[in-house]
């Protein structure tokens, strides 16, 4: 019996494929995904002290997040839930890919739990950039995240999936 599968809307540092694989080996990426009235904060709180990307719903249907969407299988889902565990899953939320709305699983975390005023480390952003350029996302929404203000990591000078990334993959 073949696995099902589910689809999948990564945004922040999922975007990457190889980080996605790492977690999730049956990871495919469909495409381009756009989350209509929601806006990308960095307002998660990691052990570091440092935001990582979240997903907040707004009243504006001009906020949008741009992600990939994804297949992966539905029993890869467990091990994601571990990785993402300060998030809470919703696996009926609505995205737009070429012109088609799909109901998909993704991550967000309530917002009592964002806090104003984090910064993401500078691997991370690059990370969302190189996976946002890795899809061709907006070139825009590329530039907002390029232009984050961020934290220097005074620990960690390259993040592993940077040192693996070459030119050509972005």
């Amino acid at each position: 019996m073949a696995n099902s599968t589910i689809l999948y809307f990564a945004y922040g540092s999922n975007m990457l494929l190889q980080r996605l694989i790492d977690r999730c080996p049956s990871a495919r990426a469909l495409g381009v995904a756009v989350a209509y009235c929601h806006y990308i904060s960095f307002g998660l709180a990691g052990r570091d002290g440092s935001g990582k990307a979240v997903i907040i719903k707004s009243q504006d249907r001009d906020d949008c997040v741009f992600g990939v969407l994804f297949e992966l299988a539905e029993s890869e889902l467990m091990d994601l839930d571990r990785f993402e565990i300060k998030y809470k899953r919703n696996d009926k939320f609505e995205v737009v890919m070429d012109g088609q709305n799909h109901l998909t699983t993704t991550y967000y975390v309530p917002k009592a739990d964002i806090e104003i005023g984090l910064l993401p480390m500078d691997w991370y952003r690059d990370i969302c950039v190189a996976g946002a350029r890795q899809h061709g996302l907006d070139a825009d929404y590329i530039a907002e995240l390029e232009a984050l203000i961020v934290r220097q990591d005074p620990d960690n000078a390259g993040h592993k999936y940077l040192q693996n990334l070459s030119i050509e993959s972005l």
